[in-house]
């Protein structure tokens, strides 16, 4: 369905090349109909192809140019093992040119050896799960040159010419490499699902060699973990991406009650969501590896990251592909069969989902204070200037401290952690402030006044501004009309409009929603009928976000009552200094009024006021709903969220409570996917360009995933979560109660996240209507 997502840093062209070579590769020499043949034989792939590997270079592809590999580190890996997954390879290229050519390198080992592993001539597994510190199991001794004792699951099997074990010497680990024919070696296949096999090994005073140990062996052995634990994750994407697509063929072409499969909206929802945790999964993946190739951050917990991720969407995605497929997926002549057979194989092999969660918690050990409760008092760099405009040009920790730094001195303590949205009579002055200081609009275009932030600055800035509490402004403007007019409207338009919201001088609220017609946008009945070089208006809106506050809207209006629904509908612009504007408020489930009617009576607007041509707004408003969702699915409510829950996970006594840490973890691990791939969408928006329909997978995680946290904060208030005035403590009130309101509508303004749903499984997806 994907393609592999394209590496960072200077060998970006030549990963991009290896994968190209690698699809071609695969899709020559690998199909997948030979693998029914390959089962339960030995060796259980094509030795061959193998070879042919090795030619390619591929056994050495994360070893370094100076020890005879390519040097390419987690993304070349990435590159290969993703397209060995699409066609569910059982070639054992994570096993032997990752996990044991990584740890032989690691350790330093003996050219030759090495050498030996790299061209093919011998084929070595590393138990990898010896040394794990959630593994029960013993290691065996070592004692004068020989190994006594046994280690189950270690991969390949028979396959293997030598293994690579821990072993316990003196009380230290030790790293051992034991030819399989060694006469103290007994090897008993433990055949596995898919065709291919473990073995346990049993030692009686088996010959070794010692490669390394102590503190050295343990670094090895950990660091080969983590790099096969990261190729494992890139080849459980592409069986993944070949699970899904083989399932949405079928939907498409499989019949039943005189429709396809696909048209069951059940059906489309669940593959909707598929494809999601897929996207999600392939966001962190890239993220990781980025940060495993640039050194950024410990390399066992990166790995761990991505394969719990990786790991959770491949389950998700073999379940769903078997279900929709019926009877026929149960069975062998079913392909779907053989790539649930290599998910099961793989994820039990490297780590499912779980796994790599109680490996994340054990390296967290509890829940961290949010950085909100530690307020930094230092200021140097608060009125820091970048260069030449470029904030992108400062390094991300300087950024960071400016923006920390400057909101820390100006920002009111007043307006701290509100329980409800500001009025603009509260937070007028705080906004001028951060006009004056250039921080209005972080996401527009330095030509229009904005920041110009590239995604990772982008999310710096939000997260300071929510570890202080930020309230939110009055902010259509800058999130939904400016970039709108940017991409849509004249330059009249634009030389009118835009400067005038990033002042704050125009208070925008959006003009979309009826009383019959919410999701079902395309039903609205407001009319504008032109006379002479006016729109006449008349009708009304409703759920408007603080129109009260508000001077000007942005409107979706009827033109046409002939033309089919979507086609008769206009965007217009409407300043409520105009006569026949009526705002009502409504008071919402939390008691305040955020919401309003606005009712429209012979209300004239100029004909200048119209953004794109007559009759033609539905296309804008599409693009206007892209920026909409964009911002719902920005992950600062979610951060904000899990920051109150670590707060009262503090105040409670339950930052070490295993049960606690294991949830507020996931939820953690959530957050950073989800962030993740709003970096994506935000590169994107930065470049210019407008968000397709598959941005409502952005809206649908972060509604989903608040909606969630604000149950797990809930839960963290116990007996005082639904008081107003938040769970006390001596020194501060924590609000347990407010997010759950705030999360509410989340799932259903922007369009409802069953609309969004739909969306998806046509404009993405591309399922039968019948």
């Amino acid at each position: 369905m994907t393609n592999t997502p394209p590496a960072e840093g200077a060998n970006d062209d030549m990963i991009g090349m290896l994968a190209d070579s690698a699809r071609d590769f695969c899709a020559r020499a690998l199909p997948v109909d030979r693998l029914r043949g390959l089962r339960a034989t030995t060796p259980a792939f094509d030795k061959a192809q193998w070879q042919a590997m090795a030619e390619l270079g591929w056994l050495g592809i994360t070893v370094a140019e100076s020890r005879g590999g390519l040097g390419l580190g987690a993304a070349g890996a990435a590159a290969v093992c993703r397209e060995l997954g699409r066609v569910a390879a059982p070639e054992p290229l994570i096993e032997t040119a990752v996990a044991a050519a990584g740890l032989l390198e690691s350790l330093n080992a003996d050219d030759a050896l090495l050498a030996s592993v790299i061209s093919g001539e011998m084929i070595a597994s590393a138990a990898l799960h010896g040394v794990d510190a959630g593994c029960a199991l013993a290691p065996p001794t070592l004692a004068n040159g020989t190994l006594d004792g046994e280690i189950d699951a270690v991969p390949l099997g028979r396959d293997a010419d030598a293994f690579l074990v821990p072993a316990m010497r003196d009380g230290v680990l030790a790293c051992c490499l034991v030819t399989s024919g060694d006469a103290g070696l007994d090897i008993e296949p433990r055949p596995l699902g898919d065709g291919t096999s473990n073995a346990r090994l049993r030692f009686s005073g088996a010959q070794v060699q010692v490669l390394g140990a102590s503190d050295a062996a343990v670094r090895a052995w950990t660091t080969a973990r983590a790099r096969a634990t990261l190729a494992s994750a890139a080849y459980q994407l592409g069986l993944a991406d070949s699970m899904l697509q083989m399932t949405l063929d079928y939907a498409g072409t499989r019949q039943q009650f005189g429709q396809h499969i696909g048209a069951f909206q059940s059906l489309q929802h669940r593959l909707v969501d598929c494809y999601m945790a897929l996207r999600l999964a392939e966001a962190v993946f890239a993220d990781c590896v980025v940060a495993a190739d640039g050194g950024d951050g410990e390399l066992e917990n990166i790995a761990s990251r991505a394969g719990q991720q990786v790991a959770g969407a491949l389950a998700k995605i073999a379940r769903e592909a078997i279900q929709i497929h019926g009877a026929i997926g149960y069975t062998d002549e079913c392909d779907v069969g053989l790539f649930a057979n290599r998910a099961v194989a793989s994820a039990a092999r490297f780590g499912r989902q779980d796994v790599h969660l109680a490996r994340i918690v054990r390296h967290s050990r509890g829940i961290e204070a949010p950085p909100l409760l530690d307020i930094d008092d230092d200021d140097s760099l608060m009125d820091l200037e970048p260069p030449q405009g470029d904030w992108n040009a400062l390094d991300n920790e300087t950024f960071r401290k400016v923006v920390r730094q400057w909101h820390t001195a100006h920002y009111p303590d007043s307006l701290r952690n509100l329980h409800r949205r500001a009025r603009w009579d509260q937070c007028r002055d705080w906004y001028e402030k951060l006009f004056r200081r250039g921080f209005a609009a972080p996401g527009w275009p330095r030509e229009h006044g904005g920041m110009g932030l590239a995604p990772d600055k982008l999310l710096i800035f939000i997260d300071e501004r929510e570890r202080l509490g930020v309230v939110r402004t009055p902010d259509q403007g800058i999130i939904m009309v400016g970039p709108l007019l940017m991409q849509h409207g004249s330059p009249e338009q634009q030389a009118h409009y835009l400067p005038k919201a990033l002042s704050g001088e125009h208070i925008w609220c959006q003009g979309y929603s009826e009383p019959n017609a919410g999701s079902d946008l395309a039903s609205l009945r407001t009319s504008a009928v032109r006379e002479g070089d006016e729109f006449v208006i008349n009708g009304q809106k409703i759920w408007t976000t603080m129109a009260q506050d508000a001077n000007q809207m942005f409107c979706l209006v009827r033109t046409d009552q002939q033309a089919k629904p979507q086609a008769g509908i206009s965007f217009i612009l409407i300043d409520f200094a105009s006569p026949g504007i009526t705002v009502r408020p409504i008071r919402n489930i939390a008691g305040d009024e955020e919401f309003c009617e606005v009712f429209f009576d012979d209300v004239r607007v100029p004909c200048s006021n119209l953004v794109g041509e007559l009759n033609d707004g539905w296309t804008i408003a599409k693009a206007l709903l892209g920026f909409e969702r964009f911002f719902i699915g920005s992950p600062k409510y979610c951060r904000n969220a899990l920051a109150r829950a670590a707060e009262l996970a503090h105040v409670r006594g339950l930052a070490n409570d295993p049960v606690t840490v294991d949830r507020y973890t996931r939820f953690a691990l959530e957050v950073d996917a989800l962030e993740a791939l709003y970096k994506e969408f935000a590169d994107l928006i930065r470049r210019g360009e407008v968000p397709g329909a598959d941005i409502s997978m952005l809206k649908i995680f972060a509604s989903e995933t608040f909606q969630s946290l604000s149950e797990f904060v809930l839960d963290l208030g116990a007996e005082a979560a639904a008081q107003v005035a938040g769970v006390g403590t001596d020194s501060q009130s924590i609000d347990s109660l407010h997010a759950w309101y705030n999360a509410r509508p989340t799932t259903i303004y922007g369009g409802s996240n069953e609309i969004q749903r739909n969306i998806l499984a046509k404009a993405v997806l591309r399922l039968p209507s019948r």
